[in-house]
């Protein structure tokens, strides 16, 4: 789902028409004319796929425009680089137009400058320099018939065709992916950043079927214990995928992290994870009671297991 269009009332159609198409590259369609209302309006056209709405009646109030009011309250335009803003803010300076919020860099990381419109407006001009990645230090790991990597941004849609199924993200505990643009953001703040996670690519055709990782437990206050988890796409179920990935995993975290117990915990109704974690030697250690609240507001205890290096297969 995209946002469609905003729309504005003014006084100055023609004016506004300039200044969004001249000075923010929309595109204008022909004017739309309603006589009997005495209704008037354009729609300008952005790259990103948005439009703005342009609308004059004779009828509208002409209420002032406050800062700090309830409700919409200003439009930000995205540019390329800190120089376009700059440029297009002393452009409009000298134009006469009112700029209230000099260029600077905000606290959440935006560079910005903010300009009023002909009718006062509030509109901003942003850049935010893409998020560079440390290195990953992750190796690759290969199986039998598996290659575990690294994620990448190019994963987004193969990782959404996985994780929109609600079979999936049900038994692992978080929402099924709604759009491709919730995907990436996954992508972007936990599985790439994240050391010691791998996508689980199939050899015969480096078809992306699920993740596995190791990460601190967030139950033991011992830095030399780990915890595994791993999700699986539906299709590939039942074919022996998670055991062999997870063993390679589990030698991984126990041979080069040097780690000596690993654990693992999963739904009391997910008997499935249940006998994969038992068929790898892994121990049930018990149920810790009113453990998750999952993203639909539903209570899980959490059935956990572990493995010590000694024991494993």
């Amino acid at each position: 789902m995209k946002i469609h269009h905003i729309a504005i009332w003014t006084f100055h159609l023609e004016k506004l028409r300039e200044f969004y198409t001249r000075y923010f590259n929309g595109t204008s369609n022909e004017k739309y004319i309603n006589s009997q209302k005495g209704f008037e309006s354009y729609f300008i056209s952005f790259e990103s796929g948005a439009t703005l709405e342009l609308m004059s009646r004779i009828d509208v109030q002409n209420v002032p425009i406050e800062e700090n009011r309830l409700g919409l309250t200003h439009l930000a335009f995205s540019f390329e680089s800190q120089e376009a803003i700059l440029s297009l803010t002393e452009q409009l300076r000298t134009k006469g137009y009112h700029i209230v919020g000099e260029p600077r860099i905000s606290g959440d990381g935006y560079f910005e400058s903010v300009v009023l419109d002909p009718d006062g407006n509030r509109i901003e001009c942003v850049y935010k320099k893409k998020q560079e990645y440390p290195p990953v230090r992750n190796h690759v790991i290969e199986t039998e018939r598996l290659i575990l990597r690294p994620f990448t941004e190019n994963d987004t849609e193969a990782v959404f065709n996985c994780c929109k199924n609600p079979n999936l993200g049900n038994n692992a505990g978080w929402k099924p992916h709604d759009t491709l643009e919730e995907s990436l953001k996954i992508l972007q703040t936990i599985f790439i950043p994240q050391k010691n996670t791998w996508a689980i690519t199939r050899k015969e055709d480096q078809l992306l079927i699920g993740a596995i990782g190791i990460l601190p437990d967030p139950k033991r206050e011992n830095s030399n214990t780990g915890m595994i988890g791993y999700w699986l796409d539906e299709a590939q179920w039942e074919k022996g995928y998670i055991f062999e990935a997870a063993s390679a995993v589990l030698d991984y975290g126990f041979n080069k992290l040097g780690l000596t117990l690993i654990s693992a915990n999963c739904y009391p109704q997910n008997k499935r994870s249940q006998r994969v974690l038992e068929k790898m030697g892994f121990a049930y250690e018990g149920i810790l009671h009113q453990a998750e609240v999952s993203y639909d507001g539903k209570i899980y205890d959490h059935l956990c297991y572990y493995l010590e290096k000694n024991n494993l297969k």
